[in-house]
């Protein structure tokens, strides 16, 4: 059935719609974001002729969403897949472009432009960005190394919070099952020129799983002012404080008889699993010049994460990272043609307290890591001919990486006492073309040389689990080419697209669980085709997405098998509906297809299987300004998992429910 609804879908998913230049015509409300007003274009990062598959979530989708978190936003209204241990979307991991496992690590995440991806293989956390400070949100697909450096092989999601240019009050407050209950409130004015923010967030939820706990409380602050007609500041101090528990994978039988439960509450474990962490992050700049034509951007930020982190008797750390990010740019702008260049430094600088018990009164062991990245940047963008635009951009980065480890316990074995360091440096390029024969078709051709560095729990052995190597200075960066060939169509109603793309890998980083190792296994190549399709009345309309792709290892051992935790297809679906001028429904349909199970490298181990969800969504706005929603998730209560590894289970949530009040001033 599920098959069957896929191949009834492909047809018609043919060439998805000149978006943008729809969203310049007439306003679609999905796409007109690329299109952005002076004051905003300092955190975009879509360019205005982008060649690639751009998406854009704006702050009239955010606002009607009823989304718990970002990662649901990205679901729904994104088309992304997502992946969690716990069945908590808050800490789900993303999946662009047919990367399964530490798929986290090949996605870059920003806020406002820059990174948050934090130095290991964890992920970012979807609620440490409220959803009442996000003015919308940018989705690039595929590798932009060149233009944005490490972690963007397989896309860009770039988060961009609220200015204040005009005032505005946003409260919300929702509750639902499990326990769950949101607060939100953010209020943005501008005072004798200065422009002021801020908000906060509180969201808690028992899980849908045992154990599966969430809780957060957030807030943050933001100033930007004029200086001088050609000199603009901006400072803002965010911080989140988050705990969560683990409840643990489940062997088929348990998984069969109830998925809800968790191995280690069975055990009466629980309380030795699960984490708290504080985190801080300052970040201010200095604009000098006027975007329009000449400008100097000098970014610099510093983010303190303190981890706490419990995974079972014996297995307990402190996780100190701090990370200080500088970005200068020189840029100009001109009727015809843009350019910029730059420099990049990143420092993280990570310590790590291991005991032996959750009261941390015997320590066993101490283990510190720096890594310093040091690169330049440049890219171009102009107008050959009539409606033909040519895109161009370079990077080239060096990385040191210094570990030293220390065992309390066994100080003299070499495996657990170490000090290493280890470097290299690395280069992308990009170049694209665009050609807008008419202003609703596009069509586009764009070259990407790529790489990712490999992240520090992936050369050293610190975290608790040891490696066969304790340090593996072998461990190289994997690289790679990826190219792009698509169009996008305009006809009355209705949006068109079509994005095809070939991607190789060589010396993909997987964990050889055999060798108990992370290595440059093989080459893989990855295939796919992006088709979306899109309709809009007025009051209804109807947005499709569909991927297809194939990954596979393309020399090594395994040479021909699939990659595994990689479904060869992805469908999302978004109805809405406005059957008058104060009510709205919406129901979103997502379905993954099967894919072998993580380390399943032979492709012969029963698959993770086939799932589709079903949500709604209904609104009902009495006065302009204010609206109650509710969402219901996996409305058809469908029993399924996004991961499985070694045939052991990682549920995801059943049926939940929120109800939501959302007043705007």
């Amino acid at each position: 059935m599920k098959s069957l609804l896929a191949l009834l879908l492909l047809p018609g998913l043919l060439l998805r719609a000149g978006a943008q230049e729809r969203a310049r015509e007439d306003g679609d409300e999905r796409l007109e974001p690329l299109v952005i007003d002076a004051d905003d274009d300092k955190n975009r990062i879509i360019p205005a002729h982008v060649a690639g598959n751009a998406t854009v979530i704006d702050a009239e989708t955010i606002a009607s969403s009823g989304a718990r978190s970002v990662a649901e936003l990205l679901a729904s209204r994104g088309g992304i897949r997502l992946t969690s241990s716990t069945g908590n979307p808050a800490d789900a991991s993303v999946h662009l472009r047919g990367f399964g496992e530490n798929s986290a690590s090949r996605a870059l995440i920003l806020i406002d432009g820059r990174p948050v991806n934090r130095a290991d293989m964890a992920s970012v956390s979807w609620l440490e960005v409220p959803l009442a400070r996000l003015d919308r949100v940018e989705i690039l697909r595929g590798s932009h190394s060149a233009r944005f450096g490490d972690n963007a092989v397989g896309g860009v999601i770039n988060l961009v919070t609220r200015g204040g240019n005009t005032t505005s009050t946003v409260v919300e407050a929702a509750a639902g099952s499990d326990a769950s209950f949101i607060a939100r409130a953010s209020h943005h004015q501008a005072v004798a020129g200065n422009r002021l923010g801020f908000d906060f967030e509180s969201n808690l939820t028992d899980g849908w799983r045992d154990n599966a706990f969430s809780e957060l409380q957030s807030g943050s602050i933001r100033w930007d002012r004029d200086i001088h007609r050609t000199l603009q500041a901006d400072l803002s101090l965010s911080w989140a404080d988050q705990s969560g528990g683990f409840p643990g994978p489940l062997t088929l039988g348990r998984y069969l008889a109830d998925p809800r439960q968790s191995i280690y509450a069975l055990f009466g474990q629980a309380d030795q699993y699960f984490s708290e962490q504080t985190r801080w992050l300052a970040e201010g700049g200095i604009t000098w010049g006027n975007r329009s034509d000449l400008f100097l951007e000098f970014p610099l930020s510093f983010l303190r994460r303190d981890l706490e982190w419990n995974f079972g008797p014996g297995f307990h750390s402190d996780n100190l990272l701090d990370t200080l990010t500088l970005q200068p740019t020189l840029g100009i702008r001109r009727d015809t043609w843009s350019a910029d260049v730059g420099i990049h430094f990143r420092r993280d600088r990570l310590d790590l307290q291991q005991y032996a018990e959750i009261q941390r009164l015997n320590r066993t062991s101490a283990a510190a890591l720096d890594r310093q990245i040091l690169g330049i940047h440049a890219g171009a963008e102009w107008e050959l001919l009539e409606n033909w635009h040519f895109s161009v951009a370079a990077r080239w980065e060096q990385s040191d990486l210094d570990a030293s480890s220390q065992s309390d316990l066994f100080p003299a074995d070499p495996t657990l006492n170490f000090a290493r360091g280890t470097e290299e440096s690395h280069r992308a390029f990009q170049a694209g073309l665009r050609w807008e024969p008419q202003p609703d078709l596009a069509l586009w051709f764009r070259y990407d040389r790529l790489y990712r560095l490999p992240s520090t729990d992936e050369i050293a052995s610190y975290q608790g689990f040891p490696l066969t190597v304790p340090f593996n200075d072998q461990l190289r960066a994997e690289t790679g080419h990826n190219l792009e060939l698509g169009g996008e169509w305009t006809l009355g109603n209705w949006t068109l697209g079509l994005n095809g793309f070939a991607q190789w890998m060589e010396g993909e980083i997987i964990y050889d669980y055999l060798a108990n190792l992370n290595v440059n296994l093989a080459d893989t190549k990855r295939m796919g085709l992006e088709t979306t399709l899109g309709y809009d009345a007025g009051n209804w309309n109807i947005d499709l997405r569909h991927t297809a792709l194939q990954a596979r290892f393309d020399s090594g051992p395994y040479q021909g098998k699939e990659v595994f935790l990689v479904p060869n297809h992805e469908v999302t679906a978004t109805l809405g509906w406005r059957p008058t001028e104060k009510l709205s429904l919406q129901a979103e349909y997502q379905w993954i297809a099967s894919s072998y199970e993580g380390n399943d490298f032979l492709n012969v181990r029963p698959k993770l299987p086939a799932y589709d969800v079903v949500n709604l969504l209904v609104r009902y706005e009495p006065q302009p300004g204010l609206s109650v929603y509710a969402r219901v998730n996996n409305l058809l209560d469908e029993t399924y998992a996004t991961l499985k590894y070694n045939g052991l289970w990682y549920p995801a949530a059943g049926r939940q429910f929120l109800v939501g009040l959302r007043q705007e001033f």
